[in-house]
């Protein structure tokens, strides 16, 4: 009663074989499946992207971005950008990563280099798959370097001349940093005026609305303001992104301005570019025409001199705090009873 059965039975032993072998077959007709269903939604995927990458899984992936973004996150038709070669595209406000998939999903054909930080890399795939799109890096926490106080993404601008002058799209966010609800804007820096003024070409200057990621009053703002949420989970919440192509800025290209001093230009190009960034909430069509209005009244310029102007106190204040610091870490004990 208690002893281990030994015995096999051969009919059912002959059973047991051909039911192994049938969920074999069934397991193999299921992966062949499988397989061709990834094909096949590989190449509707690639029929969907419009630019031309020499890596045939860039052009997948970019077409699996075009789908996302058409399906959950922007309007179709808004803005066609079809001829983007030595083309200068400035966006903004910056608000999540969702804004260059955006912008790449309305350019065609040349593919869009843009500009990107180095501070994910860590993270695995980041690195790779930035690569595999040609970004251009930038250094994170770095500032200068050399002893002529040369910036340490110097390289970084000369990298983006070189594919314009070979006829490429190079794609900026002027101010760096995500603009944050409840928070000043991050000021513009130079080097978008700076692959414009010596490249000689305008730059194109384009805003996004319509974020309703950053809205949803459901998710608290400590959330909303998050880099890592703004850089991957946003996406994962439906937008009506909105593109508006406001005009280009060419005030270094016109003649009555040859003879300014190339800081006066650059200094010029970068009230314009923050007069249509400054403003980090949500603007209507008629208000961001509005701004054009403002550029001609030059009031644009106030705007930005008061912004450098809150910059460099802020830096000071910041500079007298470290001072302060310094003197108590290096005060005696007793000192400070």
């Amino acid at each position: 009663m208690f002893g281990i059965l030994t015995d096999v039975d051969p009919a059912n032993n002959c059973d047991f074989k051909t039911e192994t072998g049938a969920n074999a077959y069934n397991m193999l007709f299921l992966l062949t499946g499988l397989a061709v269903a990834m094909f096949a939604l590989a190449k509707f995927a690639e029929s969907k992207n419009r630019l031309n990458y020499e890596d045939r899984s860039a052009r997948i992936i970019a077409g699996f971005i075009v789908i996302m973004v058409n399906l959950f996150h922007a309007k179709k038709g808004d803005v066609e950008i079809t001829d983007a070669k030595n083309k200068l595209i400035a966006i903004g406000p910056h608000r999540t990563s969702l804004d260059g998939f955006v912008v790449a999903s309305k350019i065609d054909k040349t593919p869009p280099r843009f500009f990107a930080t180095t501070s994910f890399n860590a993270l695995p795939g980041i690195s790779s798959l930035l690569s595999m799109f040609k970004v251009i890096p930038v250094k994170a926490n770095e500032i200068t370097k050399g002893v002529g106080g040369q910036s340490a993404n110097a390289s970084s601008l000369e990298d983006a001349s070189q594919i314009l002058k070979e006829e490429g799209c190079v794609v900026i966010f002027p101010q760096g940093n995500f603009s944050l609800k409840g928070e000043e804007p991050p000021r513009v820096y130079t080097g978008a005026a700076k692959l414009a003024l010596k490249n000689q070409i305008p730059i194109q200057v384009i805003r996004l609305d319509g974020f309703w990621s950053l809205e949803n009053s459901l998710i608290p703002i400590v959330i909303r303001n998050s880099v890592y949420y703004r850089a991957f989970f946003s996406l994962f919440h439906m937008n009506n992104v909105r593109t508006t192509l406001c005009g280009e800025i060419d005030f270094h290209l016109k003649p009555e301005n040859a003879e300014l001093t190339d800081e006066k230009k650059i200094e010029e190009i970068c009230a314009q570019l923050y007069a249509y960034y400054r403003h980090t909430e949500e603007l209507t069509a008629e208000q961001i025409r509005a701004i054009k209005t403002q550029i001609a009244d030059k009031r644009h310029t106030l705007f930005w001199s008061n912004k450098v102007k809150q910059d460099d106190l802020g830096k000071q204040l910041l500079k007298l705090k470290q001072e302060v610091a310094d003197l108590d870490a290096i005060s005696p004990q007793n000192q400070l009873l």
